[in-house]
């Protein structure tokens, strides 16, 4: 009878058309792959939520960062990062940074200053090695040609499909360039 009654309440979700969700699944962000997308690119969508030029630069920046003093991210890096960033789209830098490093706001491995310019600094914590790293002028010039009211208006929920596929297609650009056009670096100890 026990059984009976636990595959009829099973059953009813899909009875009544609804599809049952797990309770412990991650958001799912708003994003659709193509061919050409480094792999990198969904993990920092997943992340930060959707695919935007900010969060594609900090991302990069994240990355050379890395191989800049040798660390392999999460525990052995530490990240300071000057810049405009007190409110999106701007913002989103930092989240590209977090998921490219693995250095975070709640480990205390990441920490942001506000400045009119953008620039990261790096430590290896385990050996010491520093690196400074600056926006390369293409990329001031890609980010500077964006318009903040077409950002705003390009967030996912309002809707404003041209506007979103136009900062994807800057994103997927920001992604695919040459680093030496996205970042300069100078390297310390």
């Amino acid at each position: 009878m026990l059984r009976y009654l636990l595959s009829a309440c099973l059953c009813v979700p899909a009875a009544l058309g609804a599809t049952a969700e797990p309770a412990d699944r991650l958001p799912q962000p708003d994003y659709e792959s193509r061919p050409g997308d480094p792999p990198w690119l969904a993990r920092a969508v997943q992340f930060h939520g959707h695919l935007g030029p900010w969060v594609v630069a900090g991302a990069r920046f994240g990355m050379a960062g890395l191989r800049a003093v040798g660390a392999k991210g999460y525990f052995d890096i530490e990240v300071t990062c000057e810049g405009p960033f007190a409110q999106p789209p701007r913002a989103c830098f930092l989240d590209g940074l977090q998921v490219a490093t693995g250095a975070t706001l709640g480990k205390r491995a990441l920490h942001w200053v506000q400045a009119e310019r953008i620039t990261v600094r790096f430590r290896n914590t385990k050996t010491g090695r520093t690196a400074t790293l600056r926006p390369a002028p293409a990329l001031v010039g890609l980010l500077g040609s964006l318009k903040m009211e077409r950002l705003d208006a390009a967030k996912p929920a309002t809707g404003q499909k041209a506007a979103h596929g136009e900062l994807e297609s800057v994103a997927r650009r920001i992604a695919s360039m040459p680093e030496q056009d996205v970042v300069t670096t100078e390297t310390g100890t």
